[in-house]
């Protein structure tokens, strides 16, 4: 193929079988260990006592099979077997010791919807169908999973199936399947269903299936409408069919996994043998200290953009000792796509310096380690084909770099209070426009901001397909005429919108106020809030604990009052009327695994069951909020928000407001104050004096080096400073050590944040402000008014401001951590 592919998705292509290798390596290679979760390879019987039947055996079993199920007009039995010897005495035509054979060496399952027209003419398509299904009733075949998912059974030809195959087991699940009042009769026809194929395919009873077998059922499933029904597979292991350590969903079975680095290098299809085994020993020493995806895209630019490279256009090269010709004709490569076999994988690269970098690595490990180990690795110390020369450029594509997302953080920034304000409003037309809609009866119409629509009409028992109501409500479009060829012009899921609206809100508060990576965000459970009391007031202060993520490193982020109640909604949202937040599995796309089911906030519904939202749902919900609220860059194009842009404006609010260096690599959890540094995008020149001015006081002060780690002291300074901030109604937003610069007009101050607990104090102001106004304005003391009547409007103001903080949505009772029972 001439197309160019993007690395990065040539990476996280599903990785193929890796090739059978001899065991002696030389010693560089150590035993690999069992890969997670491999495909599984299931050999199939192709005879066993059912499909060894003779002809005459199996007419007179059809016969028999109808007379058991009540047919007593002898001319339906009679149509029954002369359909079963049209059947038969086609597949009679192929080779095989048994039926089943027979039916393989047909074509019928390749061929499926259409296997039919194999055997006959158009006019007998009926006859077979029927014959076939009598086969499988009687175990006679067992089509392969295409054949199954791609022919229409009849719903009585499955009842029969169960009844005959399995009843007692399928007696079980139809009980599971009544103790679930999320189920649909649609979900319980489909997790039947499946579970059906399953013995049709496999044989046996219910009780036999392993998760294997579940493995290949739901991955021959690509491309079939019941793919998102995995219901089936939550049953068996209710049923405790499936072990209890089995993956909590079918989803998370059914992925590869991890791959083992003898995988990540055979992908790649080394020619060289040594060299080969060589990397396989490189990788798993530096495994250690690197996380799975690094590792990952470690072993592709060293085995495919260094050198596989080489192997293609140097062939026969056998050395890591490469002439000054062959290193520069490589580098010279990297400024344009790579040649891989008869693709072309990767674009220019704007970035080849980590490939660069990685390669010296490489050569400085082997020359190193040859000296701790000669024995192991002497034979592949080599002179490294990159130099302090080739890396000349990197700083300055640093800057560029660098130069770029500061300008990008210039232009987004102040574009966020718009992004905000428009997730507020939206989330507020969504429900608005979702309760009044649930408000109305079915089929009656009404009216909502200027726009009249209609409640749906939708089917409970699961004959309309997709169109039944999972306790959702839908509406029609009357002024649309349902002539749009637009499915959403005519017909509105107003319970999904109003959730989509809620996420979206919830994700911009919650990255806004954190500057949390998304990762982080998306791993915050209910047992992640923890308590800090200060020693000198005793007052706890709310703080948010982040798991580990890139620098495994927790950490600690207080809680003011907007993210409270923003995590307040978060967990009123998800647990519903539920007495605790339901508990999911994330599937961690970096790492390939799965954690195991916790309480996390980020989670919505999915079928009849729930799933953790990913970091791709995520950028669709910016997405979708920038183009609703038609936000757009000074050049007048569409914005982009990306969850990493939260990140970079809160590292830049922080400095620019005061905020010392290191207590902001402290919040954000970097290991280096460059790379906070890197993050804050300054405005003019004005705040970069001020900051440096700052710092330099800070330095007379303190004459210790000031870009450190904090230590334990300045961390509990730092936490003393909101004691310092508290106020009669509340407390002061300002910068962190500086002092009040609004002569303690804290009324009319706009950094005062108010308490809701001070509402009544308040309240009593504001009416005192009142009597005063009166008394100036009877005794003409007009200049009093005026200030009088600003105070109380500031006052109004603060009161609103209360209010809207002031719901209780369920947010976990503060203590030294919460406590981790059912409840929690």
């Amino acid at each position: 193929m001439s197309d160019h592919i993007d690395p990065v998705a040539h990476l996280q292509k599903a990785a193929r079988p890796s090739r059978n290798v001899p065991a002696n390596n030389g010693g560089l290679r150590p035993k690999a260990p069992t890969p997670t979760l491999p495909t599984p390879a299931i050999a199939r019987p192709t005879v066993w006592a059912a499909s060894q039947m003779s002809y005459e055996e199996l007419l007179a079993a059809v016969r028999d099979l109808e007379s058991a199920n009540g047919t007593t007009l002898s001319k339906q039995i009679r149509s029954q077997v002369l359909f079963a010897e049209t059947l038969l005495g086609w597949l009679l035509r192929f080779p095989g010791e048994s039926w089943q054979q027979r039916w393989h060496a047909s074509g019928a399952d390749a061929a499926g919807r259409d296997w039919t027209a194999l055997a006959a003419e158009p006019d007998r398509h009926g006859h077979l169908v029927a014959a076939a299904g009598r086969l499988l009733l009687l175990d006679v075949i067992r089509p392969d999973y295409s054949w199954l998912y791609a022919t229409q059974a009849t719903p009585r030809l499955y009842e029969r199936l169960r009844t005959l195959r399995d009843p007692a087991g399928f007696a079980d699940m139809e009980r599971l399947c009544d103790a679930d009042a999320r189920m649909l009769p649609s979900d319980r026809r489909q997790a039947l269903n499946q579970l059906t194929r399953m013995l049709v395919h496999n044989g046996g009873t219910l009780g036999d299936i392993t998760l294997p077998d579940c493995i290949e059922a739901h991955r021959a499933q690509d491309g079939y409408r019941g793919r998102s029904h995995p219901r089936w597979y939550t049953l068996l292991r209710e049923a405790a069919i499936l072990p209890a350590d089995s993956p909590p969903t079918i989803f998370a079975a059914s992925r590869r996994g991890q791959l083992t680095i003898e995988e990540m290098v055979d992908r790649y299809d080394v020619v060289c043998r040594p060299v080969r085994d060589l990397f396989v020993a490189y990788l798993y020493e530096r495994r250690a200290a690197m996380d799975y995806n690094s590792i990952r895209y470690l072993a592709a630019k060293l085995v495919l953009l260094f050198w596989r490279d080489l192997e293609i256009h140097e062939p026969g090269i056998e050395s890591l000792h490469l002439t000054d010709e062959v290193a520069r004709r490589w580098k010279t490569r990297l400024s344009g796509p790579v040649l891989y076999g008869s693709n072309r994988v990767g674009k220019k690269r704007e970035d080849p310096y980590t490939i660069l970098m990685a390669v010296r690595a490489f050569y400085a490990d082997l020359s190193h380690w040859a000296l701790e180990d000669s024995a192991r690795w002497a034979t592949w110390a080599a002179p490294s084909p990159v130099n302090s020369r080739d890396l000349a450029g990197m700083t300055k594509m640093l800057k560029q770099s660098r130069s770029r997302t500061h300008q990008r953080i210039r232009e987004l920034a102040p574009l966020l209070p718009r992004l905000v304000d428009a997730a507020s409003d939206t989330r507020a037309a969504a429900k608005e426009l979702h309760d009044a809609a649930a408000a109305t009866p079915p089929g009656q119409s009404f009216t909502q901001d200027g726009h009249t629509l209609r409640r749906a009409t939708l089917s409970d028992d699961g004959s309309r397909g997709r169109k039944v109501s999972r306790g959702h409500v839908y509406v029609d479009n009357p002024e649309s005429g349902g002539t749009s060829d637009r499915p959403q012009d005519n017909r509105r899921n107003l319970s999904l919108e109003a959730d989509r609206a809620f996420w979206a809100w919830a994700l911009v508060e919650v990255l806004r106020h954190t500057g949390a990576r998304i990762e982080e965000v998306l791993e915050i459970t209910h047992r992640s809030f923890v308590s800090y009391r200060l020693p000198s007031t005793g007052e706890v202060i709310p703080m948010l604990q982040i798991t580990p993520s890139k620098t495994d490193k927790e950490r600690l982020l207080v809680i003011g009052p907007e993210l409270a109640v923003a995590f307040a909604e978060i967990i009123s949202h998800v647990r519903g009327d539920n007495e605790q937040l339901p508990l999911v599995s994330r599937y961690d796309s970096a790492e390939r695994v799965h954690s195991p089911e916790l309480p996390y906030l980020f989670q919505r519904p999915y079928g009849i069951g729930r799933t953790a939202m990913s970091s791709s749902y995520v950028i669709k919900l910016l997405d979708e909020l920038v183009t609703t609220a038609k936000i757009t860059n000074n050049g007048g194009t569409p914005a982009k928000f990306s969850p990493h842009d939260f990140r970079r404006i809160f590292a830049t609010e922080a400095v620019a407001s005061g905020l010392p260096v290191h207590i902001t690599a402290k919040i954000l959890g970097h290991d280096s104050i460059a790379t906070t540094q890197t993050y804050a995008a300054v405005y003019d020149q004005d705040v970069i004096e001020h900051h440096r001015a700052y710092i330099a006081r800070r330095r007379a002060l303190r004459p210790s080096q000031e870009y450190r780690e904090p230590t334990d002291s300045e961390w509990d300074e730092f936490l003393g400073h909101f004691a310092q901030r508290k106020l009669e109604l509340g407390t002061c937003g300002r910068a962190y050590g500086t002092g009040c610069q609004h002569e303690h007009a804290c009324i009319r101050c706009p950094m005062l944040r108010p308490d809701p607990a001070q509402h009544q104090r308040l309240q009593q102001i504001i009416d005192s402000l009142d009597g005063r106004i009166a008394e100036a304005s009877n005794r003409g003391w007009l200049g009093e008014v005026d200030g009088l009547r600003t105070s109380r409007a500031a006052a109004e103001q603060k009161l609103t401001q209360m209010q809207r903080t002031a719901t209780n949505l369920g947010l976990p009772t503060v203590r030294s951590r919460l406590d981790p029972s059912p409840d929690a």
